[in-house]
């Protein structure tokens, strides 16, 4: 074949890709232009919205600590979770020779559970089954609280609830007949966990504390230079250091802090253009980092700087293990909550001097009012009117764009 050929068939075939091509891009703009045409309104369901007006900045956690020593050079397993209430000789920890001995011990103390449940069951046996009922509920309730911390991405207590979901299945099953006892389980776990114990290299030692207060096992270094007393004549540059270096390190031998208290403060910077609204003895709500949860706290302290800033100094008497751990956290100080439906700018309209949204009824377009709450520039905030005879309802379908919209216009 010749090269004259060849270069025909190129151009040909050439020619045929790009006709096909400009087809194709003629067939989708026109598509599109008819699914407008056709359709040419946009909508939105309405939907109750929770925003609120807050004070946002880095703040610092203050409380009176003192370290926990311990001279060992063993491995450390914690008894309690941080944050947690300790009486005065208690144990906050164990030492043990490996992290496998902590493994192990960990595995032992999980069996021992499951044994002192199934006793727990057994010992409903001689009863009659008049509780059950109530056991049912309570499984329901169970399910219910382990579904909802799941679905909130809150795992600190589901383990709680896992074992009490157990107990009281076993339990049901004990009181419906299902089951006259579990004595071979309890024996199977009882067995396991003498194998388990003897594979302990040593058992370990118990460390305790003389004093009371609540433990923390986090440690950063700033345990003897923060304190309530302190905390009044820390500069702002001092302050904005510690932020910016939350963790300086401790000596060795430190396993953990006491606090003294369930009261706590913490200490921020604020724009002073922010700030007008707050004042000494102020209650104001607050959360930390993304928590949804706030807590109360007061201002016990409004420092005002020659640069438009505010240190402020706050004092909360809600002690969480978040709280009683952390050093630095970014702290959003909640000024006002508001709760309504959310619409897009877009989509409100005047009509006969009242304002509102247009929402698709069927095929029909009904114009309905709306007593708006808050304005952002690109949607308001409005009052769930739901109850109210010509006004926007939740899940309304609101046109959120469209032409030519009236009051009764026939759309379909």
């Amino acid at each position: 074949m010749s090269e004259k050929s060849t270069a025909q068939k190129t151009t040909l075939y050439l020619r045929i890709i790009w006709a096909l091509l400009g087809l194709f891009f003629v067939i989708t703009v026109a598509s599109q232009i008819y699914i407008y045409l056709r359709n040419p309104y946009k909508t939105e369901t309405a939907m109750i919205y929770n925003t609120s007006d807050e004070i946002k900045f880095k703040g610092i956690h203050v409380r009176d600590e003192r370290l926990v020593q311990y001279g060992g050079v063993d491995v450390i397993s914690y008894i309690h979770p941080d944050g947690s209430k300790i009486g005065r000789n208690s144990i906050v920890a164990q030492s043990y020779k490996t992290i496998d001995d902590i493994l192990l011990q960990q595995r032992i103390a999980e069996l021992t559970e499951r044994v002192t449940i199934l006793q727990n069951a057994e010992a409903l046996s001689s009863t009659d089954n008049s509780q059950l009922e109530s056991y049912i509920n309570q499984i329901t309730g169970r399910q219910i609280a382990l579904l909802g911390q799941m679905t909130a991405g809150d795992y600190s207590g589901v383990g709680a609830l896992k074992n009490e979901y157990i107990s009281l299945q076993c339990s049901k099953l004990i009181l419906r007949g299902d089951e006259t006892n579990y004595a071979e389980q309890i024996n199977a776990l009882n067995n396991e966990i003498s194998n388990l114990r003897a594979r302990l290299s040593a058992q370990p030692r118990n460390v305790t504390i003389d004093e009371a207060g609540y433990f923390v096992s986090a440690v950063d270094g700033y345990e003897g230079f923060l304190s309530f007393e302190r905390l009044s004549s820390l500069s702002k540059s001092e302050i904005e250091q510690i932020i910016r270096e939350p963790q300086i390190g401790v000596a060795d031998g430190v396993i953990g802090k006491m606090i003294d208290g369930y009261k706590w403060r913490f200490v921020g910077i604020i724009e002073s253009d922010r700030a007008t609204s707050l004042y000494e003895d102020l209650v104001v709500e607050f959360r930390t980092g993304g928590s949804t949860q706030t807590v109360q706290a007061t201002i016990i302290r409004k420092i005002r700087q020659s640069d438009g800033t505010s240190i402020f100094i706050f004092e909360c008497d809600t002690l969480t293990p978040e709280f009683a751990s952390r050093r630095v956290s970014q702290f959003s100080i909640v000024l006002d909550s508001f709760r309504g439906i959310r619409i897009p700018t877009s989509a409100v309209h005047i009509n006969d001097g009242e304002q509102g949204v247009y929402v698709q009824n069927g095929a029909e377009l009904v114009f309905k009012k709306i007593n708006v709450i808050l304005t952002e520039s690109d949607y308001y905030l409005v009052e769930d009117t739901t109850a109210e005879k010509d006004f926007i309802s939740l899940y309304d379908s609101v046109v959120i764009s469209g032409r030519d919209l009236y009051d009764g216009k026939i759309i379909q």
